[in-house]
């Protein structure tokens, strides 16, 4: 047997890494097409836009890769069905399970290379490009932002921050304005501060006065310094929009935490992080659907006829995902069920068609 899983995986490696180069490339050539214009207005080098364009190949890798997958299932099995090498596997008295399961296991591999690239390499290439982009072809400068003005922050418990300066570098804001609502939404307390500090994990305000609302009537009270109950980070109270697809887990993360921190529901990025677990298994998935087809449910199906289906089977799986992907933006799906159900469904699918298979 391992000879014979040395052979079908070369078989299958060879097709699998020409189709992902070609997808690639398409990728690599629409991008070109897509900055000329940029190029000649900036009057880019050659060597500049190979630079530009090659930063961006891991992400178009990225993009092609179960397209890619799906190919070369369909093409390695194919070409063994093809060969009448699938019947003499069978006379040999090897059980097409022991095969399948081989395909799910590489399907598996691929899906951690795939995390892996994710997690490692895309979000140094990304950074990389933008500093090719800006620095080298637009020849601009790239400044971190420490300096933020009319910032409005919500929080949890009903509460809202105004603030008019923020200095992130200084941990100084300036111009506070802090509302708290009841659950009617009705004003309960006010705070207005000149400015304040961070100190002690916590905003320390400065020259202010805060009132408190009652039904009929409210007080007023002055200070010079004031501890407050606020412990978010200056930092995290300047929460710009990120491209969280190009982060890793870990700033995914922390980003998401800054999110709920400032009273955010942040249900696209908790359903990136879940998909991006997800993905790891969608090879596995895109494998399932694909073998049967394949091998022609054992010749009942012309080879074109069970390509064309693989590929529609594959194009309905990735638009389930969106499906489901947008359901969850719209709080009708949990972001775990956005990003898992269309791997449950599909291996479902899967699973019923390999039963049709014949061993």
């Amino acid at each position: 047997m391992k000879i014979l899983y040395i052979y079908i995986t070369k078989i299958f490696t060879k097709i699998f890494m020409l189709t992902t180069v070609v997808f690639a490339l398409v990728g690599i050539i629409s991008e070109l097409f897509r900055h000329v214009s940029f190029y000649i207005d900036n009057k880019t080098p050659f060597c500049l836009v190979f630079i530009h364009l090659l930063s961006n190949m891991p992400w178009w890798l990225m993009q092609g890769l179960p397209i890619a997958t799906l190919l070369a299932v369909l093409f390695c099995l194919g070409d063994l069905s093809k060969n009448n090498e699938i019947i003499a596997i069978k006379a040999a008295g090897v059980n097409m399970w022991r095969i399948i399961v081989l395909f799910l296991i590489v399907g598996f591999v691929i899906g951690i290379g795939d995390f892996a690239v994710k997690e490692f390499v895309i979000p140094k290439t990304s950074s990389y490009t933008e500093v090719v982009e800006k620095e080298k072809i637009q020849k601009e400068k790239i400044d971190i932002k420490t300096e933020f003005s009319d910032l409005v922050v919500p929080m949890l418990n009903n509460t809202r921050i105004t603030i008019g300066y923020l200095n992130i570098k200084e941990n100084i804001i300036k111009d506070i304005v802090i509302e708290k609502y009841g659950d009617k939404f009705a004003a309960e307390c006010l705070i207005l501060a000149e400015s304040g500090t961070w100190e002690n994990d916590a905003w320390l305000l400065k020259n202010g006065v805060i009132r408190n609302f009652n039904a009929d009537f409210w007080t007023e009270t002055h200070f010079k310094r004031y501890k407050s109950n606020i412990h978010i980070k200056s930092e995290d109270m300047a929460v710009q929009d990120i491209d969280h697809d190009t982060m890793n887990m870990h700033k995914l993360k922390k980003y998401i935490s800054q999110l709920k921190i400032s009273g955010q529901t942040a249900v696209k990025e908790r359903i990136t992080l879940n998909m991006r677990f997800a993905a790891v298994f969608a090879y596995v998935v895109v494998m399932i659907m694909g073998i049967p087809f394949a091998i022609g449910f054992g010749n009942r199906l012309s080879k074109i006829l069970s390509f064309t289906l693989a590929l529609i089977t594959a194009f309905i799986y990735w638009g389930t995902q969106a499906i489901t992907k947008s359901l969850g933006e719209n709080f009708i799906l949990s972001p775990f069920i956005a990003a898992w159900l269309p791997n449950l469904i599909f291996t479902a699918i899967g699973v019923y068609l390999l039963s049709k298979v014949r061993k």
